[in-house]
């Protein structure tokens, strides 16, 4: 068996539509020894757009632009690529590897070729599960190689960040004492699978989007009651707006004890009495509360560990958080707010494609008859104003 550990480098990500400049690779055998280490540098045939929000410094890729534009185009490229991810016994990774997955489909669309299938392991969540134990923010490839002194010599050259990634996962594979294949067998939540455009993550469909599992957790917390005489008993929590966001379903169990316990979770910070600051900055909740001198004198301020400890949840207990689910206790229908929501690109392009051919298929008549023609609005014309300078009848 070997690894394959790859990144994408993207010249913009408009409309979710990550446009491929650089795809980068590493290639391992079961002990980790690389074997072959390449960048596939391409003309993404889209402009480069590389500023990041909240102020942040623009990506600094690891070319010129002049560079990428004077490379071929991705179609020269999708047989290789093709062959390595559906290489037979190997295992493919990445750091935050669903956004490569699916700017890589998007390229595959792009340029009408079939979809490159394969399965894949996250090297995010295995960080988030090992090393934050299932809680906190996502973290990136930069922060990682920090804390596990990894130095790749260019963060964002594709086959540079692969590296990185396969350092870490190396890493977390020695202390564990364990192969990466046992890893991702033993923790099937940090693997997913591209199908046909079909992509899921643990064998479930990544149409989910946050807003979407907000509505879930509103949803869920309506089926909920306190129980009677519990020890939380008129305690209303609201969690920091970001975490929540971040991880709906860990807030789905917290919501769960906290009903369990007599208190209450709400996801309105004007109504609770204790906010649970999780996040690295002060949210717009917690502001909004410490701004509002009433708000401010009755709800609590506590940190995620004090929250934890009040839900009486140790360290042997989060990996039942983080294993805890919204799809395992709710069921809505893919709508978020009134608006479909974001479907994988296979989905997407099936459902216009029915929609093409029930409308080929269906007679002008029924057509018309179901679609009647709107009438159109006459418009009086104005009488031009009389001029002094206008000739008259005679004249």
């Amino acid at each position: 068996m070997r690894y394959l550990f790859y990144d994408v480098e993207c010249s913009n990500c408009f409309n979710g539509e990550g446009k491929i400049c650089s795809f980068g690779y590493v290639i391992t055998d079961e002990e980790f020894n690389v074997l072959e280490k390449n960048d596939i540098v391409m003309n993404p045939a889209s402009r480069f757009y590389l500023r990041r929000k909240e102020g942040r410094p623009e990506i600094e890729l690891a070319y010129s632009e002049e560079y990428f534009r004077s490379q071929p185009k991705f179609d020269k490229f999708y047989e290789k690529i093709k062959y390595m991810l559906e290489e037979p016994d190997q295992i493919v990774m990445g750091h935050s590897i669903l956004n490569d997955v699916k700017h890589l489909a998007y390229q595959c669309k792009r340029y009408k070729f079939p979809c490159i299938n394969y399965r894949f392991g996250d090297s995010q969540l295995i960080y988030k599960k090992f090393v934050q134990h299932g809680s906190g923010s996502q973290v990136g490839l930069a922060k990682i190689c920090e804390e596990f002194d990894i130095h790749p010599e260019h963060l964002h050259r594709s086959d540079d960040d692969a590296w990185a990634t396969m350092e870490f996962v190396r890493k977390i594979c020695e202390e564990k004492h364990v192969s990466l294949y046992r890893l991702l067998s033993d923790n099937p939540e940090c693997t997913g699978e591209i199908e046909n455009f079909e992509i899921t993550m643990n064998g479930v469909s990544v149409t989910r989007s946050k807003r979407f599992l907000q509505r879930m957790l509103d949803e869920y917390v309506k089926t909920l009651k306190p129980a009677a005489g519990g020890e939380l008993e008129g305690k209303r929590f609201c969690m920091s707006r970001k975490f929540e966001r971040d991880n709906a379903d860990m807030c789905g169990f917290f919501a769960k004890r906290c009903f369990e316990l007599g208190g209450r979770y709400t996801r309105n910070a004007m109504r609770c009495n204790v906010l649970v600051s999780a996040d690295d900055e002060p949210c717009t909740r917690e502001k909004a509360i410490l701004a509002d001198r009433k708000m401010k004198e009755r709800v609590k301020i506590i940190s995620l560990d004090e929250f934890k400890r009040l839900l009486h949840i140790g360290s042997e207990d989060m990996p039942r958080v983080a294993a805890f689910s919204l799809d395992s206790v709710i069921s809505l229908p893919a709508v978020a707010y009134g608006k479909p929501l974001k479907m994988t690109i296979g989905e997407a392009g099936r459902r216009k494609k029915e929609g093409r051919e029930k409308q080929a298929a269906a007679p002008e008549q029924t057509a018309s008859a179901v679609t009647p023609k709107k009438k159109k609005r006459r418009r009086r014309r104005k009488k031009p104003a009389s001029s002094p300078f206008a000739p008259q009848d005679g004249e």
